[in-house]
């Protein structure tokens, strides 16, 4: 009996340890998830490439970075550059410039599941661009003194904006992400110092609006600062 007994003690003692180890690593598991897969993604964003496709007066290419600090936070910043060349009936205009855009995601999309790091994110970009723009010939319809040329030459202009983002970025294959976003931008300020403004600006769009509407499509490698299970 008294062996019946050793024996039935030792086999609860052993399912509880294993109970135990089962939750901790049950709890390890969610911090872990929680944790996110910290590190920096750098990518490129196709877009540019296929507004050219319907746009050929426009051409640009966008790199982007990201920091993922944990599953909730992440730190994004935008390099692009684009240049926009017009000819037609009523004028002839040329612009280079580059842009930058900065600012932070919050991941929405909530798991507690190692290997699933898909986002759903909400953000916010501040933008800036700095372009050498000129307009060699435009014209001024006038029906009672006839069509007026004139031209405005070359100047450097600078431009401020703010971005609201909402976007999905998922992880395709291992370190590889697939996203895309759409973008609320409305400007802050633009900088002219004579009567020519911006007909685009770059990273931003079409000038003429105090407001408008970006995409972008993404794909990104990500370097991991931890070792993912």
């Amino acid at each position: 009996m008294l062996k019946y007994i050793l024996s039935l003690s030792l086999l609860f003692l052993c399912a509880g340890a294993f109970a135990q180890q089962n939750s901790e690593i049950t709890e390890e598991e969610k911090k872990l998830a929680n944790k996110g897969n910290s590190g920096l993604s750098i990518g490129i964003d196709l877009a540019p490439f296929i507004n050219h496709i319907f746009s050929d007066e426009r051409f640009g290419v966008e790199a982007n970075a990201r920091y993922t600090i944990n599953r909730k936070w992440q730190i994004a910043a935008e390099l692009g550059y684009e240049n926009v060349d017009i000819d037609n009936s009523k004028m002839t205009y040329s612009s280079d410039g580059s842009f930058l855009r900065a600012g932070v995601d919050y991941n929405l999309f909530r798991v507690d599941e190692i290997g699933n790091n898909d986002n759903i994110l909400l953000g916010f970009r501040y933008g800036v661009a700095v372009q050498e723009h000129s307009c060699p010939r435009y014209t001024v319809t006038e029906d009672y003194w006839g069509d007026v040329t004139k031209s405005l030459g070359s100047s450097t202009v600078g431009s401020q904006w703010a971005e609201f983002v909402f976007g999905l970025r998922s992880e395709i294959v291992k370190n590889f992400y697939m996203g895309w976003s759409v973008r609320f931008r409305t400007i802050i300020n633009v900088g002219s110092e004579d009567e020519l403004e911006p007909y685009s600006i770059p990273g931003y769009g079409r000038r003429d609006r105090t407001t408008n509407m970006g995409f972008t499509y993404t794909l990104e490698y990500h370097l991991p600062f931890s070792k993912r299970r």
